[in-house]
This record gives structure tokens, sequence and C-alpha cells, in this order.
């Protein structure tokens, strides 16, 4: 092994020991590094897809704030929003549902939004279409995590074809984006409701196994201050995130997550939210 490559995986493992409950020795790993930077990303994938697809970001502001920057997220989004509510984190980036009502509820500040807009996927399996929405009824539709903007944009969706949960369908909820897949195999789930995002880390096997339509596009993940932070803190941060997508790292992120720029959050994407942030609370509890 290279020199390079063991500082690589050093570098893996230090960042996984950031992780919530991922290594033994995350505790001890904080202890020793208190100063470091904290960025919570919502555990909408896994822990290895969010340090993956990550890293251009720690790279990114560890220069440019000149500090040691770690990635954190927790089990689910229910961990997460109250670590984010507790101040855990000194950056969040999360769904935008649960980022407005982080912002009421712990007076955080909104530094931005991530571009474009998030594709709103049904997705069933090639070897059996689903010719309608009509087919869910009596029937399980696939989540991975009831909380977020898609699975509540799916729900409403649903509602608008007739189709009421708990009454004409049920939810199943998945431990991660390929146990999600896993679930179509059973004629009892026809059909599961995940972001873009989610179906593109799928394994191959299992991607070239299914086949979606969207039914909405929602606002993508919005970044806060997790801390308190003076204005002139404040202001540097959102400009460094502005600025990020014309960085080499910014592209490399880009082509990782998909997302373009990180810009100021339109008044209608607050507008398209604030209906679901009463039944988003709900969720959490």
């Amino acid at each position: 092994m290279t020199t390079q490559s063991r500082r690589e995986l050093l570098r893996i493992f230090g960042a996984l020991a950031a992780v919530g409950g991922a290594c033994a020795g995350a505790g001890n790993a904080r202890a020793q590094n208190a100063a470091a930077f904290q960025i919570g990303v919502m555990p909408n994938v896994s822990a290895r897809i969010i340090l993956t697809n990550y890293r251009p970001m720690r790279e990114y502001l560890a220069e440019k704030m000149g500090r040691t920057v770690e990635i954190a997220t927790a089990t689910d989004l229910r961990e997460f929003q109250r670590r984010t509510l507790e101040g855990a984190y000194d950056l969040v980036f999360t769904a935008a549902n649960l980022a407005l009502v982080a912002e009421e509820d712990g007076k955080l500040d909104v530094l931005g939004g991530f571009e474009p807009a998030i594709p709103a996927l049904f997705v069933t399996r090639k070897d059996a279409p689903v010719a309608s929405l009509e087919a869910l009824r009596g029937k399980a539709l696939a989540l991975a995590n009831p909380q977020s903007l898609v699975a509540l944009s799916a729900k409403a969706t649903l509602a608008n074809a007739g189709l009421r949960a708990d009454t004409d369908y049920r939810a199943t909820w998945a431990r991660n984006e390929d146990s999600l897949a896993q679930l179509l195999s059973g004629g009892d789930t026809p059909m599961a409701a995940m972001s873009m995002g989610e179906f593109r880390i799928l394994r191959d096997e299992i991607r070239q196994s299914l086949e979606f339509r969207e039914f909405a596009r929602v606002p993508n993940f919005i970044a806060l201050a997790g801390k308190p932070m003076a204005p002139a803190s404040l202001a540097q941060l959102r400009a460094a995130l502005g600025a990020f997508a014309e960085t080499d790292l910014g592209r490399e992120f880009q082509s990782l997550t998909g997302v373009q720029r990180i810009r100021a959050v339109p008044d209608a994407d607050r507008a398209a939210i604030a209906p679901v942030l009463a039944e988003t609370r709900a969720a959490l509890r």
C-alpha cells in the first residue's frame, strides 16, 4: 500500500468516527478534536454515501476556514432533527421541510438552498408494471424516510388521486435505499416513492430492474447555521457556500450529487413547504 493510500484510508476512518454511532471510538475522536467544525447531513442515504458525496464540501470548507471539518449524521431523521435543534452541528444540510421547522422551532439561520429541485419518483419493477396509482389500493407503498419532503409529497399525490394512507393503502418503511427497492420484489408492495438522488445511488443491478415516473419536483436541501454565529461569520459562511459551485471541488460535488449551486431560498419554495410543516412536526414525534 502506498503512503497516499494509507493517508486516504486514515482520512476515511477518521470521517467515519464522526458519524453518530458509526464506530465505537467516535466519542474519543471528538474529544481529541473538539475544535473541529461539524457538518451535519440528513441521513436520507447510507453514512458511506454521505461521506463520499460530501467530501468535496468538507475539503472546501476546511481550506476556507483553516480548520478541521468533519461530516456527521444520525441513525434516522428523528434523531438527526433532535441533534440539529440541540446545536450538535455547526452547519446543517437537510430536507427543506425539516430545515424550515428547525428555523422556526430552533431559531436557526437559513444560509441557502440547493438547486435544482428534487425529482420525486414513483418506482416500480420493470417485470411487474403498474398501470395506474389505483394498483396501490389495498397494498403497500415503500418509503425510506417518513418525514422527508418526498414521502409527504407522495402521500399528498396519492390523496389527490383518492388513495388515503392507512385506509386505502399502507406505508412500509425500509432501512436504506437498497432495501427500499428490494421491497418491490413482493407482490404486496408494487410501488416505492424515492428521490432521484436515492434512485441514482442504487446498485446497478437493482436500478436496471426498475422503472420510474416523476410525480413532483420538491425543493432541494437547505443549509442552516447549526449554532449562533456573529453576523460577520454568518455572512462569510453564506458567501463561501454561494461560491462553492464555481470551484473544482464544487464541480466534483455536482458530479456526485447533482447539486448545481447554493442560492438564497426563494419565497416560492417557502410557500410550497408551508402546508406540510405541521405534518412534518407530527411525523417527528
